[in-house]
């Protein structure tokens, strides 16, 4: 929907920071997000409301979906119990959802914007983590050189679970609709600095505005609830390409808490 046209009932109007791709190649830097170098432009777009689409939503058709998905974890700071149990949880969800035979876990990221000095706030641009490169390099460094020439052959889907550790009051999480997306719409982004990925060469993509993009968010996100969505699948005959930034809801009170979320990087392997 261009913009300037009414927006969809059950949606909100807000600002999505793109990228200028008439602007030199800006790097990403994954933590202090103030020291990317790239330049962005504000266009307000609709964002509709996914809880009415949950039965039509999926992975190989629009590149995301949500889940109602309980944790056994009651403690997020516990680092152990997210390690020992909370990534094998998102590694369940990927495996079922994708039917893969094999899926690894990295990356893990808490973040709270009620924390100034934490590196880890909601990230205000629209982008995708991981190009193939990356994500084939990153997949060689998990599973060491033996195994993944084994597996290289494999379909390979990098996705990303994204779960609130509260109720979502303010900043939500905005997914554009992959099958919106197109190759010409993703302006090449390295990532400098320190990276999830573990590597020191990473690279992904940022977004170029189009008039086409569907967005979505899911209103007051519980933390029962789960966006699963894909970032990069090595068959690129396949909806891929699920750009992701927070916006600021209006329907948000001024004085609503901060958002805090956790977010889990995964390799299935098909």
């Amino acid at each position: 929907m261009p913009e300037g046209e009414p927006s969809e009932p059950n949606s909100v109007e807000a600002v999505i920071h793109y990228v200028d791709p008439s602007g030199p190649i800006g790097g990403i830097d994954d933590v202090e997000r103030e020291r990317s170098t790239f330049r962005l432009v504000p266009h307000v777009m609709p964002i509709r409301d996914a809880r009415p689409l949950r039965e039509r939503l999926a992975l190989e058709t629009n590149g995301f979906v949500w889940l109602r998905h309980p944790t056994s974890v009651a403690d997020f700071t516990d680092e152990r119990a997210v390690e020992q149990v909370y990534l094998p949880e998102a590694a369940a969800i990927v495996r079922r959802l994708m039917q893969a035979d094999h899926v690894l876990v990295f990356g893990h990221v808490r973040r709270d914007g009620s924390l100034n000095t934490s590196p880890h706030r909601p990230v205000f641009n629209a982008h995708i983590d991981y190009d193939e490169p990356t994500v084939r390099a990153i997949a060689r460094r998990l599973l060491g050189a033996e195994e993944y020439e084994r597996r290289a052959s494999q379909r390979i889907v990098l996705s990303n679970v994204w779960r609130p550790l509260a109720p979502v009051e303010r900043n939500p999480l905005a997914l554009c609709d992959a099958s919106s997306v197109r190759r010409e719409d993703l302006v090449f982004g390295p990532i400098v600095g320190k990276s999830a990925s573990g590597l020191s060469n990473a690279s992904g993509w940022n977004l170029a505005y189009s008039p086409r993009h569907r967005w979505h968010y899911l209103s007051r996100m519980q933390p029962d609830e789960v966006l699963v969505f894909k970032l990069c699948d090595t068959d690129e005959e396949r909806v891929q390409w699920t750009a992701h930034t927070s916006f600021e809801d209006p329907a948000s009170a001024a004085e609503a808490p901060q958002r805090r979320s956790i977010e889990v990087r995964t390799l299935a392997f098909i």
